[in-house]
Parts: structure tokens; sequence; C-alpha cells
């Protein structure tokens, strides 16, 4: 596992030098990419396909249901036929899905990083050599403020167009949980008491 990127020291002054007053709008996300990483790996693990399949008890199920009659009997089967979320192929590639979705804000997060510390590398070069005098004619300290400003502002600008799409591809993700989250918040919903109870019964628990 990789480890969590970070900002480096000397850029972690820099961007703290400059948001002080507020001349850089620039701010190092909080998030941690490897949280991403690890849950995409996990709802799309092998792990958690194996594990439904062997909690899948549609033969059992249909043992029973040819074996036994009565209300309990027909109400499950009427419940167990109403919530396809059952099939376990379904809730698979439904799992699948927000592993995709998670795996994605990892490397959009990964890649934001990446190319903030680029630019801001980029940034400080260009400050370092402004604090210099390389910026002649100008050669007053205001001159030189003035322009570190306005690299900022330049900084600031592609930060904006590459923070859109880290962004987009939050939002994407959290579009995509929301819909499987209906999924299962229908299997709950659906899970009684007297469903879980008969369903016992049916399994021999």
């Amino acid at each position: 596992m990789a480890e969590r990127i970070t900002l480096p020291g000397d850029l972690e002054d820099l961007v703290k030098r400059w948001t002080s007053d507020g001349t850089m709008k620039f701010r190092w996300p909080t998030d941690d990419e490897t949280n991403f990483k690890i849950s995409g790996d996990h709802w799309g693990g092998n792990e958690v396909a194996l594990e439904l399949s062997q909690l899948n008890p549609e033969a059992e199920i249909k043992t029973a249901l040819q074996k036994n009659e009565g209300p309990a009997i027909d109400a499950f089967a009427d419940y167990w036929r109403d919530v396809p979320a059952r099939n376990v192929t379904d809730l698979t590639i439904s799992f699948k899905r927000v592993s995709v979705a998670l795996l994605a804000v990892n490397a959009a997060l990964i890649a934001y990083k990446n190319a903030s510390i680029q630019g801001l590398s980029e940034l400080k070069k260009e400050l370092d050599d402004n604090q210099k005098w390389a910026w002649l004619p100008w050669s007053d300290d205001g001159a030189i403020h003035k322009r570190a400003v306005e690299l900022i502002g330049q900084f600031d600008e592609v930060d904006r167009y590459n923070l859109s799409g880290f962004r987009t591809a939050m939002a994407n993700t959290a579009t995509v949980i929301d819909q499987e989250a209906k999924l299962y918040n229908d299997i709950a919903k659906r899970f009684t008491d007297d469903t879980a109870e008969t369903g016992d019964k049916l399994r021999g628990w």
C-alpha cells in the first residue's frame, strides 16, 4: 500500500506564507487517498463475492418451498421473489460499481495532489528567482511583491481547473453511492422481523 501523499515541507511553508493574508486561494486537500484505495479494493475484492456466494441460500429456499406449504411459506416466497437484490450476481455487480467509483476518486485525488506539488514547485522556483531580483528592471520591494502576487494568481487559476476535475470525480462517486444505497436500503427495509424469522426456520437456524 502506497503511503499518503503529503506536501513537502518547503512547499508547505510557501503555502502557509501566502495563504496567511489571503493572497493564495489554494488549499492542500485534507482527504487521504489511501482510504479510498482501501475501500475500493474491499468493495471490489473477490472476498466479497465469495462471501455472498456462501450466503446465497437459493437451493435451500427452493427445496423448502417445494416441501412446505401454508400462509407463512407463501408470504416468504412472495417476499423472496419481490427482492431482486437477493440475487448474488446483482449484489456483486453493485459492489463492483461502488468499488470503481471509490478507486476513481483515489486516482483523481492522486492526480490532483501531484499536479499541485508540481505547480507549487514551479511557483516556488519563480518566487525564489523573483526575490533574487531576476525580474529587472523592477528593483523595489513593491514591484517584487506585485510580481509575486501575479505569479500566485496564475498558479491559483491553474489550480481551479485541476480542482474542478477532482470535484467532478467526487460528485460522480457520490451519485453512484447514492444510487446503490437505494438498493441496500430496500433490502434492509423489506427484511422485517417476520421474514427474518421465517427465513431462519427455512434454513434450519
